[in-house]
This record gives structure tokens, sequence and C-alpha cells, in this order.
């Protein structure tokens, strides 16, 4: 898989993840909240090591940008927390 496929699903993800964080801590679900903030953590820092790092570093913003757009317009119509 190449970095550039593999930025954008990750930065999905990611902002998935993110989206229902702050869902959940609209709803002061502390257990939910704590778990989905551990695991977007972890994702974001590991992308923006991987894009820092990088010599293609304003291509991989634009799709991680991109990315996060889409995986936050995919939650907020999903909206699984109720």
């Amino acid at each position: 898989m190449n970095k550039t496929l593999l930025i954008f699903l990750l930065g999905f993800g990611e902002q998935l993840l993110y989206t229902f964080y702050l869902l959940a801590v609209g709803k002061y679900l502390i257990a939910a909240s704590s778990i989905l903030v551990f695991s977007y953590m972890i994702i974001y820092l590991w992308i923006i090591n991987k894009i820092a790092t990088n010599k293609d570093s304003i291509k991989l913003i634009l799709v991680y940008a991109a990315s996060c757009g889409f995986g936050n317009f995919i939650a907020m119509q999903l909206n699984l927390i109720k």
C-alpha cells in the first residue's frame, strides 16, 4: 500500500474516532470518550510523525486534510452516539 493511500485511510479513521469522541464528550460518556481520545491520539501523532519526516509533506498534508473532512462528514451522517 502506498503512503498516500495509507495516510488517507488512517486520517479518515482518525477523524471518525475524533468526531465520535466529541459526541461522547457532549453526552458526558466518560469511558467512551476516554477510549476514543486515546485511540485518536495514537493515530494522530503517528500520522503527524510520518508527514513531518516525508519529503512529500505538502501532498500528504492535503491528503490528510481531505480525509479528515471526509471522516468528519461520514461520522456526523452516521451519528452513532445518540
